[in-house]
């Protein structure tokens, strides 16, 4: 919304709510979903439902109350368009990337469209167009980014996973192969933001200088530490590439505000 509109304003705060709460409901309705998955994983089994704090009825109103609050929101301030594709968002998270994650290590691939959609909904909130270039390219960067993300998790998790019988996939590469995969998309994640450049999304130079040394140190970073690893944690690496993905979006916005006049 600020990079549609080049600027922060009042306005934005009430579409903002009705996203967040759209999202807060899609993510109670996945913990129903996942809580028998959840209860076998270290990382999860104190998630409310697993560990027995909440009942699965409350989570489930809960998550009902979310959803309508959100829409119901979304509907009086901001455009048709955006709430639309909330609700699509929600299909496709808990209708389909959910029960895919049993089934495929690759469920994030088409998974990963749920991140990159609530960029369309911030652009088209306030009536941004749904075709515009410049949303494709950063709904884009952020679809590339979540693969090596939720890979990464996978890296730390695997066994986790596979004690809650979800389909990893280090149970389909070598963990070699799979640093070596998640080099080459973090390449791409790279590529995607230098695209932002280019295509003239960011129009400070220091800012595009920043971005360039940001995207040098994190593939130097990764194929230097990351290629070598050979065991322990991979959190750092997880951190990092979160933080990577939050200062090329925090940059792209504190372009657009000091551009504007």
């Amino acid at each position: 919304m600020i990079i549609f509109s080049g600027r922060v304003s009042l306005l934005q705060l009430l579409p903002l709510l009705g996203i967040f709460l759209l999202a807060s409901g899609a993510s109670a309705l996945n913990q129903i979903q996942e809580r028998n998955t959840d209860a076998k994983m270290e990382r999860t089994k104190s998630r409310p439902l697993p560990s027995g704090s909440m009942q699965q009825i409350t989570v489930l109103y809960f998550s009902f109350v979310l959803i309508i609050a959100g829409s119901s929101l979304l509907s009086f301030t901001s455009s048709t368009t955006c709430l639309i594709l909330g609700l699509v968002n929600i299909i496709w998270y808990n209708g389909i990337y959910t029960p895919l994650k049993k089934l495929t290590a690759f469920a994030v691939v088409p998974g990963a469209l749920t991140g990159a959609i609530p960029v369309y909904m911030g652009w088209t909130a306030l009536g941004g167009s749904l075709l515009d270039p410049t949303a494709t390219l950063l709904a884009f960067f952020i679809f590339i980014w979540q693969v090596p993300h939720f890979w990464l998790l996978m890296l730390e998790y695997h066994e986790d996973y596979n004690k809650a019988g979800l389909a990893s996939i280090t149970d389909v590469f070598s963990t070699m192969q799979v640093r070596s995969v998640i080099l080459g998309w973090l390449i791409a994640s790279a590529a995607s933001s230098f695209l932002l450049i280019h295509f003239g999304i960011f129009h400070s130079h220091i800012i595009r200088i920043l971005i360039v040394l940001m995207n040098i140190a994190i593939l130097s970073f990764f194929t230097l530490r990351f290629l070598r690893r050979v065991d322990g944690s991979y959190r750092a690496f997880f951190i990092l590439i979160n933080v990577f993905m939050m200062l090329v979006l925090l940059l792209a916005v504190i372009d657009v505000v000091i551009k504007s006049p």
